[in-house]
């Protein structure tokens, strides 16, 4: 419906969609009377709503740049070891992508954050300077672990840091017609969105930035330690009163150091190759890494 909508030609949207020209018409004819909301029986897209929707195609597009940049940088580096990624995105879960030894046994598995907003307040709420602070839910730490020891394999976060790309900047480029469509529909739709939202021009410089960025890795056990150990000194939410009142919506988040709580990849990698998956293995779930 949406390539008629955009003038693509009927018999064209017959012959590729496998859908009968009756059909098409009826369904035609409805959007034309009801609009496209009334055809799925939704209420009308409010502006509220069409702007969630925007932010959500924002970060939905620089986190499938990460990832694309994660496969190129991951493909040439591990397959030349004999290890594999494995891509766990269709299922969408907290699983993003496995590293798999040759035998096919997983080592472990990689769940992708994109960081592209700086704290501005780090230095005064979480003593950390806001180029160096990174946010991380508590209670997606929290679920990383148990999933990691339920399941026996280490859960680790990939972070990459692009803080000249703020989702504000990309949300511009969004078109009132791609969020409204996106407010409308399901996941499917907003993926779709994306992959055509990435042809466009303005989308290169963003993906220049991602790619010349550097990932770095934390592993789950790590991050419930440090969350642990700094809870009151990096949780600012626990110290203020009626954080929910004052921040509405917000995430209670543990603060973490780029730069001294997490090592890079290439670092990962590096013990992978020196050591072996089993060492890897055991320092991950040991919170070493």
């Amino acid at each position: 419906m949406l390539r008629l909508d955009l003038g693509e030609p009927l018999d064209a949207v017959v012959e590729t969609s496998g859908l009968s020209k009756r059909h098409l018409l009826v369904w035609a004819e409805s959007i034309s009377t009801d609009g496209l909301h009334g055809w799925l029986r939704k209420p009308e897209v409010t502006v509220d709503r069409a702007a969630r929707a925007r932010a959500g195609l924002a970060q939905m597009l620089v986190g499938t740049i990460a990832e694309q940049h994660f496969e190129q940088l991951s493909t040439q580096i591990v397959g030349a070891q004999g290890y594999r990624i494995e891509d766990e995105r269709v299922g969408r879960t907290d699983t993003d992508y496995r590293l798999v030894a040759a035998d096919g046994h997983a080592i472990c598995r990689f769940n992708i954050k994109f960081h592209g907003t700086a704290f501005a307040k780090a230095r005064e709420w979480v003593s950390l300077e806001p180029d160096d602070c990174f946010a991380l839910a508590t209670y997606k730490i929290d679920a990383a672990l148990k999933k990691q020891n339920t399941e026996r394999l280490p859960f680790v976060f990939l972070i990459i840091s692009v803080l000249n790309v703020p989702r504000a900047t990309v949300q511009q480029h969004i078109s009132e017609d791609w969020a409204w469509l996106a407010a409308l529909t399901d996941q499917a739709t907003e993926e779709a969105i994306v992959v055509r939202l990435l042809t466009e021009p303005w989308v290169e410089p963003i993906r220049s930035q991602v790619r010349s960025a550097a990932f770095r890795v934390l592993s789950a056990r790590r991050a419930y330690q440090l969350m642990r150990d700094k809870l009151f000194e990096r949780v600012h939410a626990l110290r203020i009163r009626s954080f929910n009142r004052v921040f509405r919506n917000a995430e209670v988040d543990m603060h973490l150091s780029l730069s001294t709580e997490m090592i890079g990849f290439d670092d990962f990698l590096n013990v992978l190759a020196s050591r072996g998956p089993l060492e890897l293995t055991v320092r991950l779930d040991r919170g070493e890494i």
